[in-house]
C-alpha cells in the first residue's frame, strides 16, 4: 500500500503529495510524519510498537523517542485529533499507537482523453492524443489582468465555499460613475470602488466578486438582473463620483438584484481628505444592511496604507494606467507610483505595488533592456515594502513571486503558508500566486480545487479560464480545457497567453478546426519572444521533416523561442531536441503537459528537475502527480 491513496474514515490520505483532504480542505504534513502514517495504516488497527516505526521509518537511524513524538503530534494537529480524546491516533501505554478510524483503499477514475485523429495532413507521423499548454509571462499576466498591483487586504479571509449554505451573502461592487464636470477623474472612481471590494472582502460571510469580473461591466447598460446573474450575486453596490476641486460627492446603493430593490442608499458631500472615511462608512453600512455583524476589527484598518491624499491619488492614477497593458503606459504608470512614494515615504502598499510594476516591466515588457535594470528595481522595491509591512498579503504574494523566479519551491512554500486557509478565501489574487506554484512543482489536483473556487469568484476574469484551462489540460481533460479556453477568449480577444493554449491544445485534440482557429489567433496577437514561429510551423504543418529543421536552426540560433522549440519538437516525436531546449530555458510551467510525457522518460530529464531544486522540494513537502519515489533514495517520472 505505500504511495497508494487511501481513505480513513471521512479523511483521504494521499502520501505522494504528502496531504490529509477532509471534503475542500487539505493539510500537507512532513514525509516522516506521512510515513509514520502509512505505518499505522498498514497495521489496519493493529498497534504499531515505538520500536517497529523506528525501524520502518528511520531504518538504520538513531532517533530520539522526541522526534516520533513530534511526527504523532503534526498528524494529529492535521486531523483535528487529541491524545486524550483520541478519535484517529490511538496511544497505547507502554505499547504503541494504533489506528482507530476504518480504513480503506481510494479508487481512482479513469481520465477520459479525446483520442480524434487529424484528417489527411497529419501534423506529426506519430498519433498523439495529449494536450500540451503553452504559457507566457505567468507571473507578470496575474498582476496586469488580475489588476492585482493594489491590494489593500491585510490577510485571507475565511469565509464560507460555495458549497456552503444559503446564508452566504453575494455582492458585486460595479465601477462607480465618473460624473466630475471634467469627466476625468475615471481612475479615482474606480479607486474608489476598488477599495470597497477589498473592504467588504474582509467580511464573515460575505462572498464578494473580484474586481476584473465586476469592472467587466464598466461604460455598459446591462440591467442588473442580467449582471446578478452573470456574476451569480444577489446583491450590487453601484454609485457615482464627483471630484471638484477638494470637494467630494459619492452616491450609493445597495440593490437586491432579484427585486430591484434599494436596500441602502446613501450620499456624502465631504472634503477630499474624508475619502478615507466615507469609504469606511459606505463598508459599514452595506454590512448592516445585509445583516452581516462586525466582529471586533471587523473593519480594520489597511495595513501598510497611507492617510495621504496626494499619495493615495498618485497610486490610483498609476495602477489605473497598468492596467491599459502596452509599454508606455506601464512607465508612466513607474512614474506615478514613484511620486506616490516621494509624498509618503512609509506608503508601503505603494512599495509593493511599485514592486510589482517593476516586475512587468522585468519579465514582461523589457526584459533586462537598458537604461533600466529592472530587476535590480523590482528587488530595491520589494525590499522597502518588506521592511515596512512583512506580513501584508500583497507583500508576501510579491515574495512569492521573487521565489519563483529564483526556483526557491521551499521557501515559496513557507511564505503562503502552504496555501493554508485559501479553499474557502476570497482572495483570488493570492490563489492564482499559488495556483502558478502548484503548476510548476507538479500538484495539479491541488491547482484544479483553488483555480475553480477562482473562477466562482471572478467568473468574468481571463485569467481564470487561462489558469482553469492549463490545469485541466495538464490533466488530460482536453475538452473542458478547451471549452475554458474558448470562454476565456469570448471575454478578452487579446490576450497572447491564453491564444497560446487554445492553440497548442486543439494542436493536441487532432481537431484541424479548432487547430486553424487558436492558430490564427496566436498569429494576430504575438506576445514578446514569438517572433515568425506561429506563422512557420502553420506553413510547415503537414512537412515533419522540414518542420524539425527549422526548429534545429531555430534553437542553434538563439534561446528566446526554446519554450516553442521544446513544445513543436515534442509535439513530432523530437524529445532530445525538446528536452535541450528545456534545459537551456528551464519552465516547469511546460513540463507537466501531457504531451512531454515521452520527454519525461529521459534520463536526462530527472537530471533537469534534480537541477532546479524540484526534487529538493519533493523529498520536503511531498511528491507531486508527475514524478513519485523508488526506494529509499530513488524518483521515477511518468
Amino acid at each position: 500500500m505505500t504511495g497508494a491513496d487511501f481513505s480513513l474514515g471521512d479523511w483521504i490520505i494521499r502520501p505522494q503529495r504528502c496531504s490529509i483532504e477532509h471534503g475542500n480542505e487539505f493539510v500537507r504534513v512532513k514525509p516522516k510524519s506521512m510515513a509514520v502514517l502509512e505505518c499505522l495504516a498498514r497495521a489496519a488497527g493493529d498497534v504499531v510498537s515505538r520500536n517497529d516505526l523506528f525501524d520502518a521509518v528511520w531504518p538504520g537511524a538513531v532517533v530520539s523517542d522526541d522526534v516520533l513524538t513530534q511526527c504523532v503530534v503534526e498528524l494529529r494537529k492535521a486531523f483535528g485529533d487529541s491524545a486524550r480524546d483520541a478519535q484517529v491516533i490511538e496511544t497505547i501505554p507502554k505499547k504503541g499507537f494504533r489506528l482507530i478510524q476504518a480504513l480503506t483503499p481510494v479508487v481512482r477514475k479513469p481520465v477520459t482523453v479525446s483520442t480524434s485523429s487529424l484528417e489527411a495532413g497529419r501534423l506529426r507521423d506519430k498519433k498523439k492524443s495529449w494536450p500540451v499548454i503553452r504559457t507566457l509571462l505567468i507571473g507578470a499576466g496575474a498582476t496586469l489582468l488580475a489588476a492585482a498591483l493594489f491590494w489593500h487586504q491585510s490577510g485571507l479571509r475565511k469565509a464560507q465555499s460555495s458549497s456552503d449554505s444559503d446564508s452566504t451573502r453575494t455582492i458585486a461592487v460595479l465601477p462607480f460613475v465618473d460624473m466630475s464636470p471634467a469627466h476625468d477623474q475615471g481612475y479615482f472612481a474606480d479607486g474608489l470602488s476598488e477599495e470597497l471590494i477589498n473592504r467588504l472582502t474582509q467580511l464573515e460571510g460575505l462572498q464578494v466578486t473580484g474586481r476584473t469580473s465586476s469592472f467587466y461591466f464598466k461604460g455598459r447598460n446591462d440591467k442588473l438582473r442580467d449582471i446578478g446573474n452573470s456574476l451569480n450575486v444577489s446583491h450590487v453596490l453601484e454609485g457615482s463620483v464627483r471630484k471638484s476641486e477638494n470637494q467630494l460627492r459619492i452616491t450609493a446603493q445597495l440593490i437586491d438584484v432579484a427585486t430591484g430593490f434599494h436596500l441602502w442608499a446613501g450620499k456624502y458631500d465631504r472634503p477630499l481628505t474624508n475619502i478615507f472615511v466615507v469609504q469606511e462608512e459606505i463598508a459599514e453600512a452595506v454590512a448592516k444592511a445585509l445583516t452581516i455583524k462586525l466582529g471586533v476589527g471587523g473593519l480594520a484598518n489597511v495595513v501598510g496604507g497611507t492617510t495621504n491624499i496626494e499619495a493615495y491619488e498618485e497610486l490610483m492614477l498609476a495602477n489605473s494606467l497598468a492596467r491599459e497593458l502596452t509599454a508606455d503606459a506601464l512607465l508612466k504608470a513607474i512614474e506615478h507610483n514613484r511620486r506616490a512614494i516621494e509624498i509618503d515615504p512609509a506608503y508601503a502598499l505603494a512599495w509593493a505595488s511599485l514592486a510589482g510594476k517593476y516586475r512587468v516591466a522585468y519579465v514582461a515588457v523589457f526584459g533586462s533592456e537598458q537604461p533600466n535594470n529592472w530587476q535590480q528595481e523590482w528587488e530595491k522595491a520589494l525590499a522597502h515594502a518588506i521592511s515596512l509591512t512583512p506580513t501584508a498579503q500583497v507583500v508576501l504574494n510579491e515574495i512569492a513571486f521573487k521565489q519563483l523566479d529564483r526556483w526557491q519551491w521551499s521557501n515559496v512554500e513557507q511564505t503562503l503558508n502552504q496555501g493554508a486557509g485559501l479553499t474557502g478565501s476570497a482572495d483570488v489574487q493570492t490563489m492564482v500566486t499559488y495556483v502558478d506554484f502548484l503548476v510548476k512543482v507538479g500538484r495539479t489536483k491541488d491547482a484544479v480545487v483553488l483555480m475553480e473556487r477562482a473562477r466562482r469568484l471572478d467568473p468574468l476574469n481571463p485569467l481564470s479560464a487561462h489558469y482553469l484551462g492549463h490545469t485541466y489540460a495538464m490533466q488530460g481533460r482536453l475538452d473542458v480545457a478547451l471549452a475554458e479556453f474558448e470562454r476565456g477568449f469570448a471575454l478578452d480577444q487579446i490576450v497572447p497567453p491564453l491564444n497560446i493554449e487554445g492553440m497548442v491544445s486543439a494542436l493536441s485534440a487532432g481537431d484541424s478546426n479548432l487547430l486553424q482557429r487558436w492558430l490564427q489567433r496566436a498569429i494576430e496577437h504575438k506576445q514578446p519572444g514569438d517572433q515568425d514561429v506561429h506563422e512557420t510551423m502553420a506553413e510547415l504543418l503537414g512537412n515533419r521533416e522540414t518542420a524539425l529543421i527549422w526548429l534545429r536552426d531555430t534553437y542553434q540560433k538563439s534561446a528566446s523561442t526554446d519554450y516553442y522549440v521544446a513544445i513543436w519538437a515534442s509535439y513530432y516525436g523530437e524529445t532530445e531536441l525538446a528536452l535541450k531546449a528545456m534545459r537551456r530555458s528551464p519552465d516547469p510551467w511546460l513540463f507537466w503537459m501531457p504531451l512531454m510525457s515521452e520527454t519525461r522518460q529521459l534520463p536526462g530529464f530527472k537530471e533537469l528537475v534534480t537541477d532546479i531544486g524540484l526534487v529538493d522540494y519533493w523529498q520536503e513537502f511531498g511528491w507531486g502527480d508527475f514524478c513519485y519515489r523508488v526506494g529509499a533514495d530513488g524518483f521515477e517520472c511518468k
